[in-house]
């Protein structure tokens, strides 16, 4: 996570291993918890964390769903991951 002090705390949703049971455990609430603070992680935490519950929310979707709309989440996963505007970071 990138902070500009280091004696800042971060709140417990933010931290990795909140991040990666939430991805795990409840993939829909990972991914919006994900998505709404992707700014405040680095690319590479970013895209792991994404990663992690879309590959969870294909699981769960193959227990409730037919195997065509667990392969339209794939996709969209896809294009999230791969395609989702960044911001520019401005550099003074």
């Amino acid at each position: 996570m990138t902070t500009s002090n280091s004696s800042e705390k971060s709140p417990w949703y933010l931290k990795k291993g909140w991040v990666y049971a939430m991805c795990l455990i409840t993939p829909p609430i990972g991914l919006i918890n994900v998505l709404l603070n992707r700014n405040r992680w680095q690319r590479d935490e970013k895209q792991l964390y994404l990663g992690i519950a879309i590959i969870m929310g294909i699981v769960w979707l193959l227990k409730f769903f037919p195997f065509w709309v667990s392969t339209v989440y794939a996709i969209v996963g896809y294009l999230v991951i791969h395609i989702w505007p960044e911001k520019p970071e401005q550099e003074t």
